[in-house]
């Protein structure tokens, strides 16, 4: 529950001690982890070093932004809480407090400084809404909208909810575990909270960039022009679909201005006016879909475009560099368009042979990639567009960041680090790993020459989060699920591991080792 009037928003009251480890879903995982993983954290470039920046007061960190040289904000996602670190200290005194729904991928998920910062002191914070008043990890106990994004104002020492924001208001209930007349038998087994997405991210052009994933939804974004059924009732849930109205929005990138308003240049503006209603100011909002889900987005602050990892079910994880109006063709396909056949066979044969959600089942993919650019839903102005690079098999790519400048070294400028969304233990030698990509001159893909095998722009490793054809990717491991990665005032990367309860920092290296 939000108290406006008090110096802070903060809850009612508190629930008690929380267990260490309060969810059984986390970024992916099928399982809960039993503790951070026991590699050691390691920078696999000797002119580079990591140390711990942050290694105690922490409970689950999720998100990091910097107010200040060497004083920053770090999220909480099962706590609600939002703590300030100086000088790698965590304060003893939260400077918010919210009642969070944290099931599975649910909880505080991101933040994000307005440009003008401090100047101008706007924290916008992506979170899940509890409906109880009260931090909780069951999942039916949100509102249908209750991913939202708020803005607070920061007064040097607290946020306090500011409410002259616009609220961003985001389906969170996955309800497709109850029956739709027509088809009864086509339901999950249990209600789900994951594929929220979560990042938010100001780009260069001042405007408030939102990516939820695609929550399980079936539907109109999800380039599924009548729903998940191939017979009769296209509702497709308990609220209505499959159209995009604002209960069933999701799998895109929205583009917002800094009051929450919606900017006339967006790429859809013109064809939502025409649709009208709840389902065209939703699609007015939308800068890009057709994304299933993710937990990395960053602006290139040498091109200015917009990247974004996406995490497969089990086939084709991908980085995009998304344009205006572009379609990312999910469920239609994952990773090149060309190699939709191995898409297909993936999922109809392995790893249990599902999508997630029963109501498209993955026998129902295209053979053809003619067949499945044919399927997919193209708005007016819309453009299907291949990602710039795919893992062959899902390797679980997280958080992301864009080096600016030559704090790490002229040979790090421009460079792309994203990380893992599965802790090092759980997955071999590709779990908690550190990836970085070199761009090419002209900004626009990867510069990938490093590796031959890699020049299909396609990682071809051999099961899921199997590290074959990454060796040259890798720089760092031991990371652990690595949710959020930011460049700091200083220069340096500051990497942030859930699963460790801590935020690492990369930097420059002292000493012959790299290490420290």
């Amino acid at each position: 529950m939000l108290d406006t009037c008090a110096g802070r928003t903060s809850k009612t009251q508190r629930t008690g001690a929380r267990p260490v480890l309060a969810i059984a879903m986390l970024l992916g995982l099928a399982a809960p982890f039993a503790a951070a993983d026991t590699i050691p954290v390691a920078i696999l470039d000797p002119n580079l070093q990591v140390g711990t920046y942050i290694g105690a007061g922490l409970d689950q960190p999720i998100g990091i932004a910097f107010i200040g040289t060497d004083d920053a904000l770090v999220l909480e996602k099962g706590t609600g809480l939002v703590k300030r670190a100086i000088g790698g200290v965590i304060q003893a005194a939260p400077v918010l407090d919210l009642a969070v729904n944290s099931a599975s991928e649910r909880g505080l998920l991101g933040i994000a400084l307005h440009p003008h910062f401090p100047a101008v002191p706007f924290v916008y914070i992506r979170w899940t809404e509890s409906a109880t008043g009260l931090d909780t990890a069951v999942v039916g106990e949100v509102p249908l909208l209750g991913n939202r994004v708020d803005r607070f104002l920061w007064d040097g020492n607290s946020l306090r909810l500011d409410p002259n924001f616009k609220t961003v208001f985001l389906r969170a209930r996955q309800t497709d575990n109850l029956p739709v007349r027509g088809h009864e038998e086509a339901v999950n087994p249990a209600e789900r909270a994951n594929h929220n997405g979560g990042q938010i991210r100001f780009g260069p052009d001042g405007k408030l960039y939102v990516f939820t994933g695609d929550l399980g939804r079936r539907g109109h974004m999800q380039n599924l022009p009548i729903g998940p059924f191939e017979g009769p009732s296209f509702r497709d849930d308990t609220y209505g679909g499959p159209a995009p109205d604002s209960a069933h929005l999701s799998g895109v990138v929205q583009r917002f201005n800094d009051d929450g308003s919606t900017p006339r240049d967006n790429p859809f503006h013109l064809v939502g006016a025409i649709i009208g209603g709840d389902t065209g100011r939703s699609i007015q909002t939308v800068f890009s879909y057709g994304h299933r889900n993710g937990f990395g987005m960053a602006f290139d602050p040498y091109s200015r475009y917009l990247w974004l990892t996406e995490n497969a079910d089990d086939a084709f994880s991908e980085l995009n560099r998304v344009v205006p109006g572009m379609n990312g063709g999910w469920i239609q396909a994952m990773g090149p368009l060309r190699r939709i056949a191995e898409f297909k066979t993936i999922e109809t044969t392995l790893f249990g042979g599902s999508l997630q959600q029963v109501r498209y089942p993955p026998t129902r993919i295209a053979g053809t990639a003619g067949r499945a650019r044919a399927r997919m839903v193209m708005l007016p102005g819309a453009a299907y567009v291949d990602p710039q690079f795919s893992w062959r098999y899902e390797i679980g790519p997280a958080g992301a960041a864009f080096v600016r400048g030559d704090a790490l070294g002229q040979e790090y400028l421009g460079s792309l680090w994203i990380g893992s969304s599965r802790p090092f233990m759980a997955t071999g030698t590709s779990g908690g790993s550190l990836y970085r990509m070199r761009l090419t001159p002209d900004r626009l893909g990867l510069d990938l020459g490093a590796d031959a095998r890699l020049a299909d722009k396609v990682a071809d490793n051999l099961g899921k989060f199997d590290p074959t054809e990454s060796e040259t990717l890798l720089i760092g491991r031991g990371f652990g699920i690595t949710p959020d990665i930011a460049q700091g005032p200083d220069g340096n990367l500051y990497v942030v591991s859930l699963s460790d309860n801590v935020v690492y920092r990369i930097g420059r290296a002292t000493s012959p080792a790299g290490t420290r």
